[in-house]
């Protein structure tokens, strides 16, 4: 049985999308791939945690993403734009959905 299937995915994109947004807005490029930025997601939704939190569903580490990580690697954390966060959203839903959908049984 699958907990996130496309629909909640997707919903969970568009808030973290807008959650990466503002963090991305306060805090600027460097700031988003720093190390010790998580998104945590518990009962009450998700949220941008300063440590991973072990009572989270799941939980993942900004920079531990793919587009996170060419941009560290290639061009450095102060090249990373706000047209990025749309695909970090998008990756971070995805690697949060996997870790929620492992606590169902088959």
């Amino acid at each position: 049985m699958v907990l996130l299937g496309p629909a909640e995915k997707d919903e969970l994109q568009a808030i973290l999308l807008a959650q990466l947004t503002a963090y991305w807005n306060s805090h600027g490029s460097r700031g988003i791939l720093g190390p010790g930025v998580f998104i945590a997601l518990g009962a009450k939704g998700p949220a941008l945690v300063a440590a991973a939190d072990p009572q989270a569903l799941a939980c993942v580490e900004v920079r531990t993403l793919f587009t996170a990580l060419c941009h560290l690697k290639d061009e450095g954390p102060g090249a990373f734009t706000h047209e990025s966060l749309a695909s970090l959203a998008a990756e971070a839903a995805s690697a949060l959905a996997t870790q929620v959908n492992r606590l169902s049984p088959d």
